[in-house]
């Protein structure tokens, strides 16, 4: 039989190491809505990156990192007007991935256009996935799960 103090050692370590990894959170997401005209509207989806981490383009492909991915859940009260609009992101070689890869890092402003089919209000909702990355470390791709009102049109 193990001591005592072996397995609460053993315990403590373990936790720790938990706790550590559940805290690691370095992407916040704000969602909100705003009005162009009476049908016309555009959602601001805004990532706020601590310092020394970063997400991934739309439009990264190849061997290197996950996309960020927009998914927007359809009602009868919307319509998406093309697709989401990016900045345009940094390009730079990671040795993580060996390859170049493009990125955002500190903050991000994506913007989707809908078409509103509906003058009253409503709620869009949905949810964005990205893997967050530094220098040294890739965490899992997360998903943030968003739900946005949109005011009446009147």
């Amino acid at each position: 039989m193990l001591p005592k103090h072996f397995i609460v050692a053993c315990f403590l370590a373990f936790a720790s190491c938990f706790c550590f990894a559940q805290t690691v959170q370095p992407i916040k997401w704000e969602f909100s809505y705003n009005p162009i005209d009476e049908t016309k509207g555009e959602i601001i989806l805004k990532a706020n990156i601590n310092m020394d981490w970063h997400i991934y383009s739309q439009l990264q492909s190849g061997d290197g990192p996950l996309p960020t991915i927009f998914k927007f859940e359809p009602t009868p009260d919307y319509d998406l007007a093309d697709k989401v609009i990016e900045p345009t992101p940094v390009i730079e070689y990671s040795s993580i991935f060996s390859t170049d890869v493009m990125l955002f890092s500190n903050e991000v402003v994506f913007k989707q256009k809908i078409k509103r089919t509906n003058k009253g209000a409503f709620t869009i909702m949905g949810h964005v996935e990205c893997m967050a990355c530094n220098n040294t470390q890739c965490l899992p791709p997360k998903e943030y799960k968003f739900s946005i009102q949109v005011p009446s049109a009147n």
